[in-house]
């Protein structure tokens, strides 16, 4: 009854605690409301205050439990920022009204299971004897080898690629029961109803055949396991079960086969071996067969199950074999048949007859903490993936059934329905971790590769059918959008690169998007055509708001968009676009409120002309022209010389605008140009000047020996870090993490040859504007100061594949050729963090190139501090579009292969596609996975100055001096009494004190004769040179001597200076004859090496 009344009272508790957390998530949705109606009136509202997606999230998580998923959140706060009138229900914040026939049909495809079917692979073993199965399948991590057992008596060995290394027969009439590999031995092993075979695999020649055999045994041999230990050398402990229910412990000696097979001068294909020669001990465990046998060495202790209902599953140390101690035991109804251990979840599973499967902690065998119920036949194999924390099961009627063994749940079933029954039961199953596959042994053996790893290293990664013109990230909903050449725009969410909506023939049938931009709060997204079209979408809700028709004059192609920029708009519900056309022409787009169209309201005049005349620098005049509404930049019209003429345009060269950047902060109101012939150009319209920060020598002739397109500037970039960034810490951070160890070590290298080209600019301009000469005033933050901001930096990516930064007076910065496999490859794209810290580039290769540049952006421009810090093949072709997702760490890449891929920031390895069937697991991992299209490992770029430290700072060879031999004392042999030990000379030797390097002749020796009858023909002919004699050796004094003499003159009163000439001699010859036997180089360097 008490029991009851909780129950009732954990409801009640329950239903209570709910309706006030629905209270409180009506009081955010209040909140929330009342900001964007503010937001919508044009009001101030506090950024402390603002609900931004990832708050909003966090609070609805908070309130309402981690159930709730992202997607619908993410639709519920779409609703309220584009409609926050509109009636909501709390029911929509679990997806009550969201249909989920697509996710639901994308589960039940094959492609997102764990385990890829059609892509089975099958082994046939030839030489198997007619009938015969695989009986026994082991996985030697350490050497990547496979190694089956079939029934009848064949031993195959795979290598990695799964062809057949070597093979034995064993030629036994008893049936083979197991194997195993024998660590220490380096030998295989296998049992047979009554004998233990070992058997040396890598033998050559004739006796690669060969074997021993151990008998007889007691009882009938069911199981095998070797012991891994790895304190022990030269030996191995197998674990035996048989089926009296003894459980054995064989010791085996490397002495045991390798001399007996030297000392037997005939060569037999098997050699038996006597089982009472080794050591070995057993005991009864069990009350029936022994069916397994493992042993757990995370656990240092062996398991063994049987089919006994009390002493099912035994788990305990081997020191438990030699005595009669209790031991841990499980009793499973009807017993266990097989059983394995999960190392990361420390549970022992067990399956059996009973078709249940039963997870166990290994400390307590009263109850099992799970169980895993579905199986409608007996469970015979079980097995485990750690990495991915799965546990496999099958039953004999060849069902498979894949379990997350983290929450208890069913992810997979298949079924081998190749064969009958009987004609094809699987007797071994192993998972192989190196390969990622599902390995089954019947008459064939199968194997079953996880989808993953088909989908990583099989199938071509592809988001769209076409290539990739535009890719763009919503920062604030963590989605990303992509449009390909069939002009189809695809909205993928990051976190599981699933799919959430798409749109077709968004401009018309046959229309290709070239160009899109987000606005400044994610909520719009602009579109551009070839055609010259313009269209403006709502991006929750894929409704059309606004467009820019079609010209009637316009010709084809004639005004293709090539970039779209959202502009601020300063009056609510306007919308404005900055749009680059391909003729090279900046066009201003505004849209209003109560207007459907779009309309071409401003556009900057032609300056290409006026530079190429010569003028660097040209000023602009504003329009009187009266505007209804304010545009972010002024109507201007340049001011020309009365002495200007129009150059005469070469149709050859290209000079029309190619890339665009903006740059509009506090002080600073600029446009960035950068055109097919290399010139860069920058509309300053806070000076109201335009000017020509760079022209390639020549860029405007012809010459027949360079190519036309070598000028070309491909992508420009503004590099600017705002006060609240440089307030912020520096760039160490993203640098330490860049350059973390992968897996696979990437290859390192001293990097390209940079080199900095600081050009002296003649005649430095003076037209520097209002922003550059008075940077933004310092701002106080809690009492500290914040450094002046820094001017802006450009950066440019040219077709010659040279990165260049800039000042805007023209002062080259930095000339960097990036370091690839490859040198020289033309540059295509550019991107930065938002405080600037790292540059990212691609070029047309594939290959994407990781800097740092947060130190080097602080005067003086330090070309040190510009560090290439990695670079990776990412695709095949050319890469379009880079982003870098400054909260995850991940970059992604758009390449004209059709594909978005996703790559971990800080190693370059690869993470999947968008498009791909499985979700994105976006967690570190050391494994290092390559697409099929690509197989060069990613590039570290270690610091040149720390190579340059690590240098030998000792010369060799080393040689004899004489002269250091001359002036060094030996007191320090005087005393000795002991020889040094092997391997522990004194520093203080004489000797090695005595060498030093070689010393290079400055003169060249002198011949005096060039040949020679007597030596012949061949040694008659080398030149004989003089060289000047050394001190004879009979001047050297005698080890000790000088040392002995001035110590007998510091003795006082006990020897004299009258002594005579014999005492000195005697003297000598006892110093001689204690010093020299006690100093033994030859102990020194050879130790003897005990019997």
């Amino acid at each position: 009854m008490d029991t009851k009344e909780e129950k009732h009272h954990n409801i009640a508790l329950q239903i209570q605690n709910f309706k006030i957390a629905l209270t409180e998530f009506e009081k955010l949705i209040e909140r929330v409301t009342v900001q964007k109606r503010d937001e919508r009136a044009g009001l101030f509202v506090q950024k402390e205050d603002v609900i931004d997606y990832d708050k909003f999230y966090a609070e609805v998580q908070e309130l309402l439990g981690p159930e709730v998923k992202n997607q619908d959140v993410k639709c519920f706060y779409r609703k309220l920022c584009n409609n926050p009138d509109a009636p909501t229900d709390w029911c929509e914040i679990f997806g009550y009204y969201s249909t989920e026939e697509d996710s639901l049909t994308a589960q039940m495809e094959e492609e997102n299971l764990v385990f890829f079917i059609s892509r089975k692979q099958r082994i046939v073993i030839s030489g198997s004897r007619r009938r015969d199965v695989i009986k026994c399948i082991v996985k030697v991590p350490q050497l990547d080898l496979l190694i089956a057992a079939s029934q009848k008596g064949l031993i195959t060995v795979f290598n990695n690629q799964m062809k057949v290394q070597t093979s034995t027969n064993v030629t036994d009439t008893s049936w083979i029961t197991g194997c195993d590999y024998l660590s220490q031995l380096k030998r295989i092993v296998a049992t047979t109803e009554r004998t233990i075979v070992v058997w040396d695999f890598k033998a050559q020649g004739s006796n690669q055949e060969n074997y021993f055999v151990i008998k007889p045994m007691d009882h009938c041999l069911l199981c095998v396991c070797a012991v891994s230990v790895s304190d022990q050398l030269c030996r191995d402990d197998i674990l035996l079960g048989d089926d009296g229910g003894f459980v054995s412990k064989f010791t085996l000696n490397s002495d045991d086969f390798g001399l007996r097979q030297a000392k037997s001068k005939k060569k037999l294909q098997n050699q038996a071996l006597d089982s009472k020669n080794f050591r070995s001990v057993k005991r009864k465990l069990h009350n029936d067969w022994v069916v397994k046998i493992r042993y757990i060495s995370n656990l240092d202790c062996f398991g063994s199950c049987s089919l006994d209902s009390v002493h099912s599953l035994v788990l305990e140390s081997l020191e438990r074999l030699e005595d009669t101690l209790p031991v841990r035991e499980f009793s499973i109804l009807r017993g266990a048949n097989t059983f394995c251990y999960c190392i990361k979840a420390n549970v022992i599973v067990t399956g059996g007859d009973d078709k249940i499967l039963r997870l166990w902690h290994p400390n307590i065998s009263t109850k099992p903490v799970g169980k895993l119920a579905g199986h409608m036949f007996s469970i015979t194999e079980i097995v485990t993936n750690e990495k991915d924390q799965h546990v496999i099961s099958l039953s004999s009627a060849k069902v498979f059934r894949v379990w997350d063994i983290q929450t208890l749940s069913l992810l997979q079933i298949f079924h081998d329905s190749q064969g009958g029954p009987g004609d094809m039961q699987i007797y071994s199953m192993i998972y192989d971790a190196n390969h990622g596959r599902l390995v089954t042994g019947s008459t064939v053996i199968d194997m079953y590769p996880l989808t993953k790893i088909i989908q990583d290293t099989k199938q071509i990664p592809h988001t769209h059918e076409r290539e990739i013109n535009v890719m763009l990230y919503n920062k604030y909903f963590h989605q990303v959008l992509t449009i390909c050449s069939e002009s189809i725009i695809k909205v993928w969410e990051l976190d599981t690169g699933l799919q959430i909506y798409q749109i077709l023939d968004p401009h018309g049938f046959n229309v290709e998007l070239t160009s899109a931009a987000f606005n400044e709060n994610g909520f719009l997204f602009a579109t551009g055509a070839y055609n010259g079209t313009v269209k403006i979408w709502d991006f929750g809700s894929r409704q059309e708001i606004k467009v820019l028709p079609e010209g009637k004059d316009w010709k084809e192609e004639e005004h293709w968009i090539k970039r779209l920029i959202f502009l601020k708009a300063p009056e609510k519900h306007q919308h404005l676009l900055l749009a680059l056309e391909r003729n090279g022409k900046i066009k201003m787009i505004q849209g209003k409120e109560d207007d459907i169209c779009l309309i071409v309201i401003w556009e900057l005049p032609d300056v290409v002309p006026v530079l190429q005349s010569g003028h660097h620098v040209v000023h602009l005049m504003t329009s009187t022209k009266d505007r209804n509404i304010a545009i972010p930049f002024p109507d201007v019209t340049l001011v020309l010389e009365k002495t200007f003429s129009q150059p005469v345009n070469n149709p050859v060269v290209n000079t029309e605008v190619n890339c665009i950047d903006l740059l509009q902060v506090e002080g600073y109101n600029l446009i960035a140009a950068g055109t097919l012939n290399g010139v860069i150009i920058l509309w300053n319209f806070v000076a109201s000047t335009v000017k020509e920060v760079h022209r390639p020598e020549n860029c405007f002739t012809v010459n027949s020996d360079m190519d036309p397109k070598c000028f070309r500037i491909n992508d420009i970039l503004f590099l600017f870090r705002t006060p609240e960034c440089a307030r912020r810490s520096s760039q160490d951070s993203i640098c330490s993490s860049s350059q973390c160890d992968s897996s696979k070590g990437p290859q390192s290298s001293k990097g390209s040859k940079q080199s900095i080209h600081d050009s002296e600019v003649k005649g430095e301009q003076t037209d520097l504007t209002v922003g550059e000469q008075q940077p933004v005033d310092k701002k106080h933050l809690g009492g500290t100061s914040v450094a002046d901001t820094q001017p802006p930096v450009l950066v440019t990516a040219h077709e010659d594949g040279h990165l260049r930064l800039w000042t805007l007076e023209g002062r080259l910065l930095k000339d960097m050729l990036p370091f690839t496999k490859h040198s020289a490859i033309s540059l295509t794209s550019l991107y930065t963090d938002s405080c600037t810290r790292i540059l990212l580039t691609g070029n047309v290769e594939g290959h994407i190139i990781f800097c740092s540049i947060g130190s080097f952006l602080d005067p003086p421009h330090d070309e040190k501090k510009f560090k290439q810090l990695l670079a990776w093949r990412a695709h095949s072709l050319g890469v379009l579009h880079i982003i870098y997702v400054e909260d995850k760490h991940l970059v992604l890449t758009a390449s004209i292969d059709g594909s978005v891929r996703l790559w971990h920031a800080h190693n370059g390895h690869y993470c999947g596609y968008f498009g791909q069937r499985r979700p994105f697991d976006l967690s570190q991992k050391s494994d290092l996975i390559l697409p099929c299209d690509v197989n060069e490992y990613p590039l570290e770029i270690k610091d040149e100055s720390k190579l340059t430290e690590n240098k030998q700072k000792y010369q060799y060879p080393l040689v004899f001096d004489q002269k250091r031999w001359k002036d060094m004392s030996s007191m320090s042999l005087l005393f000795k009494h002991t020889p040094p030990k092997a391997f522990k000379v004194d520093h203080d030797f004489k000797f090695f004190k005595s060498l030093s390097s070689s010393k290079t002749r400055k003169h060249t020796l002198e011949g005096f004769k060039t040949g020679n009858k007597e030596a012949g023909i061949v040694f008659g002919s080398l030149p004989i040179y003089r060289v000047q004699s050394p001190t004879s050796l009979r001047s050297l004094p005698l080890i000790g001597s000088d040392a002995q003499k001035d110590s007998s003159d510091g003795i006082s009163g006990k020897k004299k200076a009258s002594h005579g000439q014999h005492d000195k001699v005697q003297q000598r010859k006892s110093l001689k004859r204690n010093l020299v036997t006690q100093i033994n180089l030859a102990s020194s360097f050879f130790p003897t090496i005990p019997k």
